[in-house]
């Protein structure tokens, strides 16, 4: 078994924004640790909040608020009036980045210069571990 040293934010935003790109079957070791597991669910976490956004499910979300705290996070509030749902969640700065970029990408909003820098930036750290093969993965069907 080889220790995976790939970026856990770049794991992160790929994991998001192109969910098939590290399939957990295919590149086993890199999720096998707490660190991996940690990021896969982190990743959950945030699909799920953009599909909710986006309006994928039954319902749409509405954001109502956002607040940058002073270390850089940002606290949203989103609601979905249909159900009486109201939810408040923390982002880290790229957290929020990745929200942003993918909105973006469905045409819903702008995205802010710093946003896609920060995302773009932290997928660009997958490079030497996805060009000359750092990232060791295992055939589909084969055990750990």
């Amino acid at each position: 078994m080889t220790e995976q040293r790939l970026d856990s934010d770049a794991l992160l935003c790929a994991l998001v924004l192109v969910p098939t790109s590290f399939s957990r079957n295919r590149f086993y070791d890199l999720f096998e640790g707490p660190g991996g597991k940690r990021v896969r669910r982190r990743a959950k976490r945030l699909r799920g909040l953009i599909r909710q956004l986006l309006g994928r499910g039954r319902e749409q979300a509405e954001i109502v608020g956002r607040q940058e705290l002073e270390d850089g996070s940002v606290l949203m509030r989103f609601r979905v009036d249909n159900l009486g749902f109201q939810r408040t969640t923390s982002l880290s700065p790229l957290e929020m980045s990745i929200v942003n970029f993918a909105l973006h990408r469905a045409g819903k909003q702008e995205l802010p210069r710093e946003d896609r820098e920060r995302v773009e930036g932290a997928l660009l750290r997958l490079a030497p571990h996805t060009l000359d093969g750092g990232v060791e993965s295992r055939p589909p069907g084969s055990n750990p």
